[in-house]
């Protein structure tokens, strides 16, 4: 089965090795002028956060319109809809969890749920300015190269990250991993040279979020990952299981609330995107 066009052209590209242990990648977006596309995208939370430059028409994104040149999409509690137009035009760069505040130079508890802010807001990032340079740049390939050189002079004058933080996120991420149910945060701080009221600030301050919550996302992105994998022939109740889930009204509840799709629903979702399997 051939998976539908949806309307959106995609370039994910990795990032300059001195970048790599806080981007996830550079990515440049372009609407498709395709009849009978999906334009809706889904933007799902991993714990990260963004930095986008728009280049084309206003974009639609859940109920509202961003219209700015530049603007941060802070850590995400919930899925993002995104409608991808034919004007649709977007350079950005997706962060590691807990990195983005090294380039913001802001708590990320107050970004955190909240809708993309305007670039201007964090007037000491001088997006607008940089956004000016970027559209000046002659080709995709300039601006990716413009937007490390920012992205390092920027990590050149951060803090480091505490040690402990990395450590504790890839705790969470392995068990989300291996299926295990909800991980204790008290079982995590103990593992730590840290006390647990002191993780739980690190984590509100440099991830935006609790680690409680990190955690389900993990887990709500390790389901989406078997469905889209196991498409029709998995059952949900394995899925669930399978990421450590042992209720399945509990399954549905934090999939829902994360997605705003059930799982049967995101599976249907999957499988007019993608085809069978991912």
């Amino acid at each position: 089965m051939i998976a539908p066009p949806t309307g959106l052209r995609l370039l994910q590209f990795a990032p300059d090795p001195a970048l790599r242990a806080h981007v996830q990648c550079l990515w440049y977006a372009q609407g498709c002028d395709a009849s009978g596309a999906d334009t809706q995208e889904l933007l799902h939370p991993d714990g990260g956060m963004g930095l986008l430059f728009n280049f084309g028409g206003p974009v639609s994104r859940d109920d509202g319109v961003a219209s700015w040149a530049a603007w941060i999409d802070g850590p995400k509690l919930r899925t993002a809809r995104l409608r991808a137009g034919w004007d649709l035009d977007l350079l950005g760069v997706r962060f590691r969890p807990g990195s983005g505040a090294l380039i913001v130079g802001e708590p990320l508890s107050e970004l955190a749920g909240v809708e993309p802010i305007p670039g201007d807001a964090l007037g000491h990032l001088a997006l607008e300015a940089l956004h000016e340079r970027l559209w000046q740049a002659p080709d995709l390939a300039s601006r990716i190269a413009m937007l490390e050189r920012f992205l390092l002079q920027r990590l050149r004058h951060a803090e480091a990250l505490p040690a402990v933080l990395p450590a504790s996120l890839e705790w969470l991420r392995q068990r989300s991993l291996e299926g295990e149910g909800p991980a204790s945060i008290a079982m995590l701080a103990k593992e730590l040279p840290i006390g647990q009221r002191r993780l739980e600030r690190l984590f509100r301050h440099y991830v935006g979020l609790s680690p409680k919550r990190y955690a389900r996302l993990m887990r709500i992105a390790r389901s989406r990952e078997l469905i889209k994998r196991g498409g029709m022939d998995v059952s949900l109740t394995d899925t669930a299981h399978a990421a450590g889930y042992y209720d399945q009204a509990h399954f549905i509840h934090d999939f829902k609330t994360v997605t705003g799709l059930t799982p049967g629903g995101y599976r249907e979702h999957a499988k007019r995107r993608y085809g069978h399997g991912a």
